[in-house]
């Protein structure tokens, strides 16, 4: 396959990839997809490129040896997608990292590298993603927007960057997380100008000795300049020279704290990873904590497992506050929820709420199985509400409830929210949210 990439050089794709890269910083598994394969894989390339500064970044061909991605790789024949998913080769086993660039690793098509709807269709993936987003890596797999399988491939994953095309054919439902139109504008030189200047130099020739003599009358001076300056000095008296005072030493700084560092155990219930309720509508991006809990007060009521999450966001891994709504274990219920919202104008016209995966959650209480469940959990919910902790509630399947706060994608978003916990004498847990909202 040429390495030709029509509409633009592979730098300036790989640009536009790394500036649409901070958008994408809560997802941990998606797909870029194009009729042009090659804008996506060096797309894809930028997306990860950045992302590898702060988290392990792993692209995929699903297209089939594609060269951007091929030739990062050494080996001759490296196994890839298709022995992993036909033949149970690990995974650790087909990643092969990119030379000079620590957390950026490479999958490519495979020993066969025939890319068909089995492979899109593989159930497999679930569990990939699900991988990703515990370990807080990030999956990026390239594909063609004509790929048998497409749709079911992207039901499994968080959603899709478009390169180029305006629509994606094949799965019209797909849940479009960016879109790349074009590549990034590069700087081009002016030749033309500077060959239209240089036909004109000799004309000029008398230009250049009249700037030689120029210059060595100006050093010349100079020179004199320099000379006096010294006479003037040597003439002095003795008695008249001025010692200078002694500079102290520079005092070095203190030495600077080691950086703040946060273990975050496992998880606790990681047999619960299957039957997690991971699906949840994003409503707001908030840039302050006031913000993102103002929203959850006035619309709570109206808002089944509303919370407030802490999440880092953009290349300077800046502190943002994204309110959530609702735990499904499937994509289609949340997908309800949205809908119900948007019927209810609840939501501003203008809004970007879209379905998410959020598996993971911090556990702070429990209430147990008894008569009066309803009025022990609301008695629960109130004393953390009085300490301005926004917790919800998920009914277990033993009549029990779990009283959680927060909902993330990887581990170490909820990295923030149990530095604060903690801080008012709590001792959380980061589980796999099960459950239902009440």
């Amino acid at each position: 396959m040429s390495q030709k990439v029509s509409g633009g050089r592979p730098v300036a794709w790989e640009d536009a990839g790394r500036q649409v890269a901070p958008v994408l910083g809560s997802y941990s598994a998606i797909v870029v997809i194009s009729s042009d394969p090659l804008a996506a894989a060096y797309v894809a390339l930028g997306i990860a490129r950045a992302e590898a500064e702060h988290r392990r970044s792993v692209v995929g061909d699903l297209v089939g040896d594609l060269p951007p991605l091929r030739s990062l790789i050494t080996e001759e024949e490296p196994h890839g997608i298709t022995d992993s998913i036909l033949y149970g080769v690990s995974l650790n086993k087909i990643g092969y990292q990119v030379a000079g660039v620590p957390n950026l690793y490479v999958m490519p098509s495979g020993t066969d590298p025939l890319i068909d709807a089995e492979i899109m269709r593989s159930q497999r993936w679930t569990k990939l993603a699900s991988g990703f987003a515990e370990a807080g890596a990030f999956l990026i797999l390239v594909a063609s927007n004509d790929a048998p399988g497409l749709s079911d491939l992207l039901e499994q994953l968080d959603g899709t960057v478009l390169v180029k095309d305006a629509e994606l054919q094949n799965a019209p439902s797909a849940l479009v997380l960016a879109r790349v139109a074009g590549p990034t504008r590069t700087l081009k030189l002016p030749l033309h100008r500077i060959r239209a200047g240089a036909a004109h130099w000799p004309r000029h020739k008398w230009l250049y000795p009249a700037l030689g003599a120029l210059a060595v009358l100006v050093l010349g001076g100079v020179a004199l300049a320099l000379m006096l300056g010294r006479t003037r000095q040597t003439a002095q008296p003795a008695n008249d020279v001025v010692k200078a005072a002694p500079v102290p030493r520079p005092v070095p700084p203190p030495p600077r704290p080691a950086p703040e560092t946060l273990y975050i155990a496992p998880l606790a219930n990681a047999s619960d990873s299957l039957s997690a309720s991971a699906f949840s509508v994003e409503l707001l991006v908030a840039n302050t904590a006031e913000g993102a809990n103002l929203f959850v007060r006035k619309n709570g009521a109206a808002l089944p497992a509303a919370t407030v999450s802490p999440v880092q966001i953009g290349p300077e891994r800046a502190t943002w506050y994204r309110v959530t709504a609702g735990a499904y274990p499937r994509r289609d219920q949340a997908d309800s929820l949205l809908r119900a919202l948007r019927e209810s104008r609840l939501l501003a016209n203008d809004s970007v709420e879209h379905v998410m995966q959020t598996p993971l959650a911090l556990l702070v209480d429990s209430v147990p199985s008894q008569g009066g469940i309803v009025d022990a959990i609301r008695a629960a919910v109130q004393k953390y509400a009085a300490r301005g902790l926004p917790v919800y509630t998920l009914m277990q399947d033993d009549g029990g409830a779990r009283i959680y706060e927060g909902a993330f994608t990887t581990a170490a978003q909820s990295a923030e929210l149990i530095k604060s916990l903690r801080a008012t004498g709590l001792k959380p847990v980061l589980v796999y949210r099960t459950g239902s909202a009440p």
